[in-house]
């Protein structure tokens, strides 16, 4: 980015970096409403905190929403006109969303900026995402760029059998998220489960690294069939990013379980240098377009313009 430009004039020219990028991948732009009604929310599995929601009431009685999310009013409108996907639509929005914050420093209002890519799924088509991530990473002109890869199924599987209430359930996904191997063992000791499946959940959070030698250590205290296939097609994504040239910005995290309320597959997201946080994530949600009663595979990633624009702000301070 060009240095000493007002905080507008940077706004603008993140904005069309991604216009550009998402536009030249064949994506067309597309708005939703700025309000709508609660119960899209309310009863639709999301990833959307209701606590998060910034709630109305209309003349009317209604309870209505401002925009917390961009993907289920995408999908449920798309739904409207194709109950099975006949051919594959690119969209991406640039519009603010509207969730509190327990940090009251957070703004309530932010701009996010994203694609919806309804597509079958596939290793191909994975890849090509996360490459589209990689290459507007580049196109902002960020330094160090890594993109975490982990996958809904993983963890799914082996604690599909395990006696969990609800409670328990966001109990251990919160260790795992965190990393937190010390406390996983006194979780898992009264919980009436296999050892082995015990021993194998208590690994996840040390599942992190380059591909090749994450993917042989998972294989390793894998205990189901469909987790063997899942590695396998992680493992076909990685070796298709790394075909492309991104062997170095790929690792594997099958402790990336954080927002898996809608999505059912490939899940990432994307960090750069001197930067704490995610600054893009994404994921495969197949399964969304049936809240709608349609058949609507897809894959998709959102960026904060804002965030992106305090990564560039630290990248140059720690150039300069």
């Amino acid at each position: 980015m060009i240095p000493n430009l007002t905080e507008d004039e940077k706004f603008e020219q993140v904005t069309s970096v991604l216009s550009k990028r998402f536009s030249t991948h064949g994506f067309h732009r597309v708005r939703t409403p700025a309000f709508e009604r609660y119960d899209l929310y309310s009863k639709v599995t999301s990833s959307v905190n209701r606590k998060e929601m910034v709630k109305i009431v209309d003349p009317a009685g209604d309870v209505l929403v401002l925009r917390p999310d961009v993907t289920i009013p995408i999908t449920q409108e798309l739904s409207h006109s194709e109950t099975k996907l006949t051919s594959e639509r690119r969209f991406y929005y640039i519009q603010e969303v509207f969730r509190r914050s327990s940090d009251p420093t957070e703004k309530i209002e932010r701009t996010q900026s994203g694609i919806e890519y309804f597509c079958e799924s596939s290793p191909e088509v994975d890849a090509e995402t996360i490459v589209l991530a990689l290459q507007t990473m580049k196109d902002l002109k960020f330094q160090d760029i890594k993109v975490e890869i982990g996958h809904t199924a993983f963890f799914q599987e082996m604690i599909a059998k395990l006696p969990l209430t609800e409670l328990q359930l966001d109990q251990l996904k919160a260790l795992i998220q965190a990393k937190n191997s010390v406390e996983i063992a006194p979780f898992l000791k009264n919980v009436d489960a296999d050892p082995d499946m015990k021993y194998a959940i208590m690994q996840i959070p040390h599942l992190y690294g380059k591909p090749e030698d994450v993917l042989r250590r998972a294989k390793e205290i894998s205990t189901a069939f469909r987790m063997e296939e899942t590695l396998s097609y992680v493992g076909e994504v990685c070796r298709r990013l790394s075909a492309q040239g991104f062997e170095e910005q790929i690792v594997i995290d099958f402790g990336l379980i954080n927002r898996m309320d809608y999505y059912s597959g490939i899940l990432f997201q994307g960090y750069v240098g001197h930067f704490g946080k995610p600054v893009l994530m994404g994921g495969r949600y197949d399964r969304l377009g049936y809240e709608f009663g349609a058949d609507l595979p897809a894959i998709g990633f959102a960026c904060e313009i804002e965030s992106l624009l305090k990564a560039s702000d630290n990248q140059k301070l720690l150039k300069g």
